[in-house]
């Protein structure tokens, strides 16, 4: 099993990375981590449109690496705190030369199915509040379903100037879930589903049943 993990983090050893090394640990196999503040040697997308027409990028330089371990990946995970509501500059610029699977919506030569799992970690420094994740969110979402990559769920560190996974072992217990949860085969997963999925059936037939009256 082979992991491709992609960082906005400019704190080395802040909460998303700490975040991602627990996540790393639960996960085991191969991992590769594309750290976007310490990346050398990748240009900025130029949109020059190239891959609107060919299936690469017309820029060759570091992205060609990730481009392969991209290909040669099972899970996905994007990880970053939040600046100004969404993911930070250098990960937006790295995420941007991604525009070549984009355009696989123009190219009309998008897989039918999806081809890897994926999982999304964000952190943000303010207490929490509504919709505080969902510019990154959105970013990140969408990145990994033109990536053809199943979003398996994302966990968020909110308070995160004050709190930690230490302080919030609720959300380290989400992290090592959803790494659980990569782990899993997809036959797993659905039988896991159909479980609860019963569950949920006996639990609602109950209810009704004790609803009659005579």
């Amino acid at each position: 099993m082979k992991t491709l993990v992609i960082t906005g983090a400019a704190r080395k050893n802040g909460h998303t990375n700490q975040m991602v090394q627990l996540f790393l640990d639960t996960l085991g196999g191969e991992y590769t981590i594309i750290d976007a503040y310490r990346a050398e040697n990748i240009a900025p997308c130029k949109d020059c449109r190239y891959c609107w027409h060919k299936k690469g990028c017309s820029i060759h330089d570091g992205m060609d690496e990730v481009y392969r371990l991209l290909e040669e990946a099972d899970n996905v995970v994007l990880a970053s705190p939040m600046y100004f509501h969404s993911i930070t500059g250098k990960m937006k610029a790295l995420i941007d030369r991604f525009q070549v699977y984009w355009a696989g919506h123009v190219r009309n030569d998008m897989p039918e199915k999806p081809l890897r799992k994926g999982a999304i970690l964000m952190v943000g420094g303010a207490p929490s509040f509504p919709n505080q994740f969902l510019g990154g969110e959105l970013v990140l979402k969408n990145l990994l379903n033109d990536l053809s990559t199943e979003c398996l769920g994302e966990v968020c560190l909110p308070n995160s100037d004050h709190d930690s996974l230490e302080t919030r072992p609720d959300i380290a217990r989400q992290v090592v879930e959803l790494a659980e949860k990569m782990k899993m085969t997809e036959e797993e997963i659905r039988d896991i589903m159909k479980l609860a999925l019963d569950a949920l059936t006996v639990s609602g037939d109950t209810a009704a049943a004790g609803g009659e009256t005579e």
